[in-house]
């Protein structure tokens, strides 16, 4: 993870590029990056009024864009009226892509190849968790064979769609 710092502005910088997958659109992306500046990444209380004076907008609005971000996942207001940032705090969940080429090279007992390497770099770019792959490596050391286990993992909503467990629609294909 890359962090932009400009004056206690703190930005996951997959974050910024990619905002639009987290289902944000632009505005509600800069207000998220305004109230974890506002809360120093939730460290602050949550403050009507101090978020009132500071973006220059009525209260009804500023609750309004917080219950969309809530719906979203986006963020919590816990207990003590902090947020929690739940979009920047699931880097737990993946390794970086330093990790992941180094946690290859350690379980398969050798250094990669360069075709070896945009595979395991396919894994990071489609966002395998930690778990996945980890999963995947305990069931073989051939990096084909990984790539393959991960590739055709059949999603539960794929499943949930078609009734079928190969994510196959049998009846209307």
């Amino acid at each position: 993870m890359i962090n932009i710092n400009i004056k206690g502005l703190l930005v996951d910088a997959d974050f910024l590029m990619n905002y639009t997958s987290h289902n944000l659109s632009g505005e509600e992306a800069m207000f998220l990056l305004q109230i974890s500046y506002l809360t120093n990444q939730g460290e602050i209380p949550f403050s009507t009024e101090d978020f009132k004076d500071k973006l220059n907008l009525p209260e009804d609005h500023i609750f309004s864009k917080l219950e969309n971000l809530i719906n979203k996942d986006i963020i919590e207001v816990l207990p003590d009226s902090k947020i929690n940032f739940i979009v920047f705090n699931n880097k737990d969940d993946y390794y970086t892509l330093r990790e992941l080429l180094k946690l290859v090279e350690r379980v398969t007992g050798k250094i990669l190849t360069s075709k070896e390497m945009d595979i395991v770099s396919s894994w990071f770019d489609k966002k395998y968790t930690k778990k996945e792959i980890d999963e995947a490596l305990t069931i073989s050391r051939n990096l084909n064979y990984v790539n393959g286990i991960l590739n055709n993992r059949v999603s539960n909503d794929i499943q949930k769609e078609s009734g079928s467990s190969l994510g196959y629609d049998w009846f209307n294909k």
